[in-house]
């Protein structure tokens, strides 16, 4: 090549030689690729840190911790979208930690030991910006979908909330993340609070929240029944924010002159 020292060429030929070399080469002479070799080195570079993050070496991990390929928060569920069609993203998780040994030592009962690990795996990969399914959970740790699901609903009754996927992304058989919403809402909590304490979005948060005020506005003026169509929202949910309002004490049912309209 001209203007280069001997030297300067081998170097040239040997960087060739890397991983993003080889791939750029394959793409633009082998693979037929024809959007340019700038587009190319774009792609290869995206690929190279996908490589980087899903090899750990082991060095690099503590002892009980592994890596795990976790959707990303953000990542909506639906009918037919396979986990090959989500985007997932390494995340760092101990599976073993110093506070599962301390609370063998205490005599924690299972339950609680339980609590203990899913709580710290859950938060771990939400930190890194992925979100764990109760299957991803069953699967790291041994238990059943069935007792982690428990888990997630005895703290969620205590007024703790578990990053779960399932409940982030408002899919499965977490119907009841709306209402849990609402009860902060009718706590007196602020729309940033309960976005921060429950893992939703401030406008996930207030179109809740809208929700919830159209069936407290309707349930003064249409029997229970009629309520779900008016609302778009499903009979069981229409039915927590009823129940609700029965227990914060505000009216759930039509006026007495209401009625006798509707029954004319």
């Amino acid at each position: 090549m001209r203007g280069l020292s001997r030297s300067q060429v081998n170097y040239r030929r040997l960087a060739r030689r890397s991983l993003p070399s080889l791939l750029r080469y394959k793409f633009l002479h082998e693979y037929g690729y024809d959007k340019g070799a700038v587009v190319v080195s774009a792609i290869v570079d995206d690929i190279c840190k996908v490589v980087a993050n899903y090899y750990v070496k082991p060095g690099d991990l503590e002892p009980g911790q592994l890596v795990y390929h976790a959707a990303a928060v953000g990542e909506s569920g639906g009918k037919g979208k396979t986990i090959a069609k989500t985007r997932l993203v390494p995340v760092r998780l101990s599976i073993v930690a110093d506070e599962d040994h301390e609370a063998v030592r205490a005599g924690a009962v299972a339950a609680r030991r339980r609590e203990v690990k899913v709580r710290r795996l859950t938060h771990e990969a939400y930190s890194q910006g992925g979100v764990l399914s109760c299957a991803d959970v069953s699967a790291l740790t041994g238990y059943s979908e069935g007792a982690v699901s428990m888990t997630a609903v005895a703290l969620r009754k205590r007024g703790e909330f578990l990053p779960l996927r399932g409940y982030v992304a408002d899919m499965g058989s977490f119907p009841t993340h709306k209402a849990a919403v609402v009860r902060l809402y009718l706590e007196g909590l602020t729309t940033p609070d309960i976005a921060a304490r429950t893992y939703h979005s401030k406008e996930a948060v207030d179109r809740y929240i809208r929700g919830f005020e159209r069936v407290r506005l309707l349930a003064t003026k249409f029997a229970r029944e009629e309520l779900p169509l008016l609302t778009s929202m499903s009979p069981g949910l229409v039915d927590q924010y009823l129940e609700l309002l029965e227990a914060h004490g505000l009216p759930v049912s039509p006026a007495k002159a209401t009625r006798r309209r509707a029954a004319q």
